[in-house]
Order: structure tokens, then sequence, then C-alpha cells
């Protein structure tokens, strides 16, 4: 058998349909071509046989190898697709509140048109759970403000969003909600990173604050299971308490030592149910708030009336 000349890199690209620049990139697909060539082996199942042995198929993916392919043989195109498609990705970031620099675009950008890829011996699809994903790690926890006396992230878009509602939930069930709390605060970045990332949903939440909260207030475990939030299913109580001391409900915190105490009141028998209304006001009077409110004052004052009339100091 004739010996064979020197591989012919272009003409092997145009025989294989491999663009030239790739087969100059990697040494193993040089060598499987030259076997391919000198083995003169013109099935294409063999072709592709010998192909997959070579470190370069095994590298790459069958999306990365096309999108390479795409790359060098339409580089005009390709870089108007790729500008195109980072700037798609900058307005999602910023819709969503999400600094984004233009590198990191690009480089996001091109992974979407690569479709999938081996990363590290394993194969990553470049799909939306991916971005999903990216887009969550990306959040920035970093800055803080200060809404209604509570301390919380100061974030844009609709990550925004999804953090207020769940600032409000937390409120809801009894969850100290300020980042002030550790505890709170890493709640709350877990969770709007899982709801972004879409590996956490809303019901998942919901459950988990309801199994505190039926911890925290087992009277109240009935409510709770009809799908009551712990500020509805104690909404009787505290308002109650909070008329006594002359305040919005709306505002009280579900935490308030004197609420605990009014729904979790424990009976001869050593049962837990709430108390009475009419025991949950004279309990909140009780507390030290009591005496500042209005109607303390005016019945402090009317005491001392009748006590300075009863001594005759008064008519």
């Amino acid at each position: 058998m004739a010996e064979m000349d020197k591989l012919d890199k272009d003409a092997l690209a145009a025989k294989f349909g491999i663009a030239a620049s790739i087969i100059n990139e990697d040494v193993s697909l040089q060598e499987a071509l030259n076997e391919i060539l000198t083995k003169k082996i013109v099935d294409k199942d063999l072709q592709l046989a010998v192909l997959k042995k070579s470190k370069w198929f095994q590298n790459h993916t069958d999306d990365w190898r096309k999108w390479n392919y795409y790359k060098s043989t339409n580089p005009a195109t390709y870089k108007a697709d790729l500008q195109s498609n980072a700037s798609n990705i900058a307005k999602a970031y910023f819709k969503a509140g999400i600094k984004i620099d233009a590198d990191t675009a690009i480089k996001l950008a091109e992974q979407a048109m690569q479709k999938s890829a081996t990363v590290n011996g394993q194969v990553v699809n470049y799909n939306q759970d991916y971005f999903a994903k990216v887009m969550a790690d990306s959040i920035d926890f970093s800055k803080k403000k200060t809404v209604g006396g509570r301390i919380v992230y100061d974030l844009g878009g609709q990550i925004e969003k999804v953090a207020a509602t769940l600032y409000q939930t937390a409120w809801d069930y009894g969850f100290p909600a300020t980042v002030s709390n550790k505890a709170f605060s890493s709640w709350l970045e877990s969770n709007v990173r899982g709801l972004v990332a879409g590996t956490v949903n809303e019901d998942d939440v919901d459950n988990q604050l309801q199994s505190q909260a039926k911890s925290m207030f087992p009277g109240l475990t009935d409510q709770l299971n009809r799908g009551m939030t712990l500020r509805e299913a104690a909404d009787p109580w505290l308002t109650a308490i909070a008329r006594e001391w002359e305040e919005d409900p709306r505002f009280m915190d579900l935490n308030d030592d004197t609420l605990y105490k009014a729904l979790n009141f424990q009976d001869e028998k050593g049962n837990i149910a709430p108390m009475n209304l009419y025991q949950a006001k004279t309990l909140a009077r009780k507390n030290p708030k009591w005496q500042f409110t209005q109607k303390a004052k005016e019945e402090y004052t009317n005491i001392g009336q009748k006590i300075l009339q009863d001594f005759g100091f008064l008519g």
C-alpha cells in the first residue's frame, strides 16, 4: 500500500464537513481523521466509531460541535446572533432587578447558543432550569434598608416583589421578618433564590411556615389546617388585645408574649387551647402597655375623682 501524504486539513474539513479551524485546535481529532484516511475507512458508521474514540469527541457534546461549526463557518452571523442574545439576557436580568456586566451577558448568551457542553466530565444542559439557577445565584443581598422599622434587603425589579411577598408571608405566620434576625435572613435568602431558580414553590414556603405555626400555637391547629395563616387564625384574640392597647392589630407582632399566653392557655386538665376573649382582654390589661392607653388614663382619673369625692374633697 502506498504511503499516504501528510494530512491535508483543508481537504478533510471539506470531506467530513468540519471546519478546518476546529481540526487545527485538537490533536486527538487530527489523529482520528488521520486514522480514517490512512485506513481508507469509507463507511460512515465506522468513521463515527473512530471519531468517538478521540478525546475531542468524548469532551464535547453534539450540541457543542454544531455550535463550534456554526461559529467557525458563519462568523458574521454568529457575532450578530451572539450580541442579540446577550442583549436579551441583559434585559431579563434588568427586569428581575439583578445587575449583570457585558462580559457575563455574552458568556451566558454563548452558553445558550451551545445548548449543552461537557464541563468537568459532566454534560451540562444550557436550558431554562440552568439559567434560572444562574440568575438566582446572581442575586445580591448585600444592600439593606429600613422599612416600617424593619431591616429588609434593598433589591429591585421582580426580585423585590418576590422578597416582599415572602416578608409578608413570614410576618403573617409569626416569623420575625427582619434581616437583623439571622435565622430569618438565611430563610429569606434561601427561599428567594429557590423561587427564582424554580427549586422551591409557594406551597413549600406555606407548608414550612404552617408547620412552625402549629408548633408555636397547637391550639390553632384546626384553623391552620383549613388554610388560614397564623394571623388569620389568631385574629379574634389579636384584635381583642390590640384594642385594649389601642393599637392596630394589623401591625401587632405575633410573637408578643401576651398573645402567646392567650393562645396557649393550659387548663386544669393540661389541655392547651386559646383563652376566651374576656380572659384575653383581662390579660392584656395586666401588661404595662395598657397603663399608657387613653382608656387607662381615663379610668385612673375617674378612680381618683371618686376617691376625692368620697372623702369630701370634690362636690
